[in-house]
Protein backbone atom coordinates (compact mmCIF):
# COMPACT_ATOMS: atom_id res chain seq x y z
CA UNK A 1 0.00 0.00 0.00
CA UNK A 2 2.79 2.13 0.93
CA UNK A 3 4.57 2.06 -2.15
CA UNK A 4 1.27 2.65 -4.26
CA UNK A 5 0.69 5.59 -2.41
CA UNK A 6 4.51 6.68 -3.67
CA UNK A 7 4.34 5.61 -6.99
CA UNK A 8 0.95 7.92 -7.39
CA UNK A 9 2.24 11.08 -6.08
CA UNK A 10 4.16 11.57 -9.50
CA UNK A 11 1.88 12.80 -12.52
CA UNK A 12 4.27 10.77 -15.00
CA UNK A 13 3.88 7.56 -13.02
CA UNK A 14 0.33 8.15 -12.99
CA UNK A 15 0.15 8.93 -16.54
CA UNK A 16 2.02 5.76 -16.91
CA UNK A 17 -0.51 3.82 -15.36
CA UNK A 18 -3.11 5.19 -16.85
CA UNK A 19 -1.52 5.37 -19.90
CA UNK A 20 -1.26 1.68 -19.58
CA UNK A 21 -4.88 1.32 -19.16
CA UNK A 22 -5.46 3.60 -21.69
CA UNK A 23 -3.45 1.92 -23.91
CA UNK A 24 -4.19 -1.31 -23.55
CA UNK A 25 -7.98 -0.45 -23.73
CA UNK A 26 -7.47 1.36 -27.14
CA UNK A 27 -5.33 -1.39 -28.38
CA UNK A 28 -8.52 -3.36 -27.40
CA UNK A 29 -10.48 -1.60 -29.05
CA UNK A 30 -8.10 -1.66 -32.08
CA UNK A 31 -8.19 -5.19 -32.11
CA UNK A 32 -11.87 -5.85 -31.61
CA UNK A 33 -12.95 -3.83 -34.28
CA UNK A 34 -10.27 -5.45 -36.68
CA UNK A 35 -11.38 -8.85 -35.76
CA UNK A 36 -14.81 -7.87 -35.87
CA UNK A 37 -14.84 -6.46 -39.12
CA UNK A 38 -12.38 -9.50 -40.69
CA UNK A 39 -11.00 -8.09 -43.30
CA UNK A 40 -13.69 -6.26 -44.57
CA UNK A 41 -12.48 -2.99 -43.65
CA UNK A 42 -8.79 -1.08 -44.02
CA UNK A 43 -6.72 -1.10 -41.18
CA UNK A 44 -7.67 3.02 -41.52
CA UNK A 45 -11.11 2.40 -41.01
CA UNK A 46 -10.28 0.28 -38.09
CA UNK A 47 -8.61 3.10 -36.62
CA UNK A 48 -11.06 5.54 -36.81
CA UNK A 49 -13.89 3.39 -34.93
CA UNK A 50 -11.10 2.83 -32.69
CA UNK A 51 -10.10 6.29 -32.19
CA UNK A 52 -13.89 7.24 -31.10
CA UNK A 53 -14.36 4.91 -28.90
CA UNK A 54 -11.06 5.59 -26.39
CA UNK A 55 -10.76 9.50 -27.12
CA UNK A 56 -13.81 9.85 -24.04
CA UNK A 57 -12.38 7.37 -21.87
CA UNK A 58 -8.76 8.52 -22.26
CA UNK A 59 -9.61 12.05 -21.67
CA UNK A 60 -11.62 11.14 -18.33
CA UNK A 61 -8.51 9.37 -16.82
CA UNK A 62 -5.83 11.63 -17.73
CA UNK A 63 -8.01 14.62 -16.33
CA UNK A 64 -9.34 13.15 -13.28
CA UNK A 65 -6.41 10.88 -12.45
CA UNK A 66 -3.34 12.10 -14.17
CA UNK A 67 -3.68 15.70 -14.04
CA UNK A 68 -6.19 16.27 -11.90
CA UNK A 69 -7.39 19.43 -13.31
CA UNK A 70 -11.07 18.96 -12.31
CA UNK A 71 -11.18 22.83 -11.40
CA UNK A 72 -11.03 24.15 -14.88
CA UNK A 73 -13.27 24.19 -17.59
CA UNK A 74 -13.61 20.71 -18.75
CA UNK A 75 -14.62 21.91 -22.40
CA UNK A 76 -11.51 23.52 -23.24
CA UNK A 77 -9.53 21.14 -21.57
CA UNK A 78 -11.04 18.67 -24.29
CA UNK A 79 -11.31 20.66 -27.25
CA UNK A 80 -7.31 20.76 -26.66
CA UNK A 81 -6.75 17.35 -25.78
CA UNK A 82 -8.51 16.30 -28.86
CA UNK A 83 -6.14 18.73 -30.89
CA UNK A 84 -3.87 17.29 -29.09
CA UNK A 85 -4.98 13.81 -29.77
CA UNK A 86 -6.15 14.34 -33.77
CA UNK A 87 -2.50 15.25 -34.33
CA UNK A 88 -1.12 12.03 -32.78
CA UNK A 89 -4.24 10.45 -35.00
CA UNK A 90 -3.17 11.54 -37.86
CA UNK A 91 0.24 10.14 -37.90
CA UNK A 92 -1.44 6.95 -37.48
CA UNK A 93 -3.31 6.96 -40.01
CA UNK A 94 -0.41 8.02 -42.07
CA UNK A 95 2.07 5.91 -40.82
CA UNK A 96 -0.15 2.55 -40.07
CA UNK A 97 -1.38 1.83 -43.62
CA UNK A 98 2.39 2.63 -44.53
CA UNK A 99 3.51 0.49 -42.77
CA UNK A 100 1.73 -2.31 -42.93
CA UNK A 101 2.19 -2.14 -46.71
CA UNK A 102 5.80 -1.77 -46.94
CA UNK A 103 6.67 -4.67 -44.14
CA UNK A 104 3.66 -6.68 -45.44
CA UNK A 105 2.94 -7.40 -41.15
CA UNK A 106 -0.40 -7.58 -39.58
CA UNK A 107 -2.27 -4.24 -38.57
CA UNK A 108 -2.45 -5.45 -35.14
CA UNK A 109 1.73 -5.27 -34.90
CA UNK A 110 2.06 -2.36 -36.76
CA UNK A 111 -0.26 -0.72 -34.58
CA UNK A 112 1.50 -1.70 -31.44
CA UNK A 113 4.71 -0.36 -32.59
CA UNK A 114 2.79 2.89 -32.96
CA UNK A 115 1.54 2.91 -29.33
CA UNK A 116 5.05 2.61 -28.32
CA UNK A 117 6.08 5.56 -29.98
CA UNK A 118 3.06 8.25 -29.46
CA UNK A 119 3.12 7.06 -24.82
CA UNK A 120 6.00 9.63 -24.79
CA UNK A 121 4.50 12.34 -27.33
CA UNK A 122 1.43 12.08 -25.45
CA UNK A 123 2.84 12.44 -21.90
CA UNK A 124 4.45 15.81 -23.17
CA UNK A 125 1.68 17.33 -25.12
CA UNK A 126 -1.06 17.00 -22.11
CA UNK A 127 0.76 18.23 -19.42
CA UNK A 128 2.34 21.16 -21.22
CA UNK A 129 -0.71 21.93 -23.52
CA UNK A 130 -3.95 19.93 -22.83
CA UNK A 131 -4.14 20.21 -19.02
CA UNK A 132 -1.88 22.70 -18.59
CA UNK A 133 -2.29 25.96 -16.10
Amino acid sequence: MKWLRHTWQSDKRRFLIVGAWNTLFGYLAFAATHLLSGEAWHPTATVVVAYCIALPQSFLTQRLLVFQRTQDDWRKQFLRFLGSNSAIFAANLILLPLFVAATRTSPLFGQALFVAGSTVASYLVHKHYSFAD
